[in-house]
């Protein structure tokens, strides 16, 4: 692999009706709602001047659509595939965010308010067993890349993982940072690391505010105005 691989913008999928419930989704094939495609075309608006050069998606239909609305009039196939999905949630998929803390309480394990935060829930996916599947899928695309950027559509819980390994932050750790829909990371691998270029909320950016953090369905605080 080169020294310094593709920058990795990674995008997280519009909102969906299971988003806007707090019910989690996980490999289950929900669809972008009414706010989830304006999220997108905002996001293809926001991108429209950045030229890629490829774009993948994980094959679930919210982040395929998501980016099928950003390859809008680019002329670039997009790459489907299942390393990109979000993490698996086993039973509870479909759950809302209630029955998880519900499950928390009964297996004894403390509230972090994080739909993010699996830690000690049995049954799914674990975090080493997401990073092994999303890896390297990232390298491999890191890597057919070199010193260009790619689009990627993917999932709160890749970003998370994604995040959570490149700023080096322990397992355990509370998540300080946004999940909202339509957020970028740009990642790119450097030597044996990947290294955070930025963290981009492209809706606060555009003044469009309060952002909804769904991995919690916390609001974070509104914008202010700016002087013009």
């Amino acid at each position: 692999m080169p020294q310094h691989g593709a920058r990795l913008w990674l995008v997280r999928h519009g909102e969906t009706d299971w988003n806007a419930q707090g019910r989690v989704q996980g490999h289950t094939p929900t669809s972008l709602n009414h706010r989830g495609r304006h999220q997108a075309h905002a996001l293809a608006a926001a991108l429209q001047h950045k030229p890629f050069a490829a774009l993948y998606s994980s094959d679930l239909p919210r982040a395929a659509e998501t980016a099928a609305i950003i390859a809008q009039g680019r002329n670039l196939p997009i790459t489907l595939t299942p390393a990109l999905r979000e993490r698996s949630f086993g039973i509870y998929e479909g759950q809302s965010s209630a029955a998880i803390r519900d499950a928390r309480t009964a297996l004894g394990l403390p509230q972090t308010g994080d739909l993010a935060d699996w830690t000690g829930m049995p049954g799914i996916e674990s975090e080493a067993q997401l990073w092994a599947r999303i890896d390297p899928c990232l390298r491999q695309i890191s890597a057919a890349h070199p010193d260009q950027d790619v689009l990627i559509a993917t999932h709160g819980g890749v970003l998370a993982r994604a995040l959570y390994h490149t700023l080096a932050i322990p397992e355990g750790l509370p998540r300080r940072f946004a999940l909202s829909n339509g957020i970028i990371a740009i990642l790119q691998w450097r030597s044996d690391h990947y290294y955070l270029l930025s963290l981009i909320d492209p809706a606060l950016l555009a003044g469009s505010s309060p952002t909804i953090d769904t991995a919690t369905g916390s609001d974070l605080p509104p914008t202010p105005p700016q002087d013009t």
